[in-house]
C-alpha cells in the first residue's frame, strides 16, 4: 500500500465579483478556506456590473437588490450593514465592478495580499457602504491593508484596461467551462482535474465547509 504522490498543492478557484451579494454571503466560507493547510486559493473576477452591464440604480433596482439581500441573509446569516442602504439611496451612487477588480489585481502586483484586499473590498461595500468604484476609496482600502500608496498606485496605473477586461473574460470562460451558473462558484483543482464544489448547503456552516475541503484533500491510498 502506498500514497499517491502529490506534485503540487491543490488550488481552490473562486469565481466571484466584489459587488455580488451572494459572494458577500460566501465570505465566511472563503475565510474558512484560508485555514485549510496545503490549499492555494486563486480569485477570478467575472465583472457582474462591468460595462456594458452597469445597472441604472433607480427605485426598482434598489428594491431588487434589497430583496435579494433579505434572501441572502436568510440562507447565509450574512447581513449587510445599514450604510449600504444609505449608499444605494444616494443620488450619485455608481455600481461598477471594474474599478475594484482593477484594484484587487493591482494589489497583488504591488506586493500586497490580493485575497485580503478582496475581503476588505467586500466588507467596505456591504458593511460600510463605501464607494468602491472611487479611486480614492480603493487607495484608502489599500493603505488599510498595509499596501504602500506609491506601489499600489504604480501597479494600478501599469495595469491596462485591456488587461482587466482580459481577466474578466477569462473568468467568465472558466465559469462556463466548469458548468457554473453564477457567482460565487468554487472549483477545486487537484491532480490536473477541475471539480465544481457545491457550497450552497454550507453557506451558514463555515466549519463544515472547511472540514469538507480538508476531506477532499486527503491523499488517496493505492493498494
Amino acid at each position: 500500500m502506498k500514497l499517491r504522490k502529490k506534485t503540487m498543492n491543490p488550488t481552490l478557484h473562486l469565481i466571484t465579483d466584489p459587488l455580488c451579494g451572494w459572494c458577500f454571503g460566501a465570505a465566511p466560507l472563503l475565510k474558512a478556506s484560508k485555514k485549510v493547510q496545503g490549499l492555494d486559493i486563486q480569485l477570478h473576477f467575472g465583472g457582474l456590473f462591468s460595462a456594458p452591464n452597469n445597472p441604472v440604480v433607480d427605485d426598482a433596482m434598489i428594491q431588487f437588490i434589497m430583496t435579494h439581500h433579505e434572501r441572502i441573509t436568510q440562507l447565509t446569516g450574512q447581513t449587510p450593514g445599514p450604510a449600504l442602504s444609505d449608499l444605494l439611496n444616494s443620488d450619485d451612487v455608481v455600481l461598477d465592478s471594474t474599478p475594484p477588480i482593477h484594484a484587487i489585481l493591482a494589489a497583488g502586483s504591488a506586493g500586497g495580499d490580493s485575497l485580503a484586499y478582496y475581503q476588505a473590498i467586500i466588507h467596505a461595500h456591504f458593511m460600510d457602504g463605501r464607494r468602491i468604484a472611487d479611486a480614492a476609496t480603493l487607495q484608502q482600502i489599500a493603505a488599510e491593508c498595509g499596501i504602500a500608496a506609491d506601489a499600489f498606485q504604480q501597479a494600478y496605473d501599469n495595469l491596462s484596461t485591456e488587461q482587466v477586461a482580459q481577466h474578466i473574460n477569462a473568468s467568465r470562460a472558466l465559469l462556463q467551462r466548469v458548468g457554473g451558473q453564477g457567482f460565487p462558484t468554487f472549483v477545486l483543482e487537484q491532480d490536473g482535474q477541475m471539480k465544481m464544489l457545491n457550497h450552497q448547503s454550507l453557506y451558514n456552516n463555515p466549519t463544515g465547509w472547511q472540514q469538507a475541503l480538508e476531506k477532499s484533500l486527503e491523499p488517496l491510498v493505492i493498494h
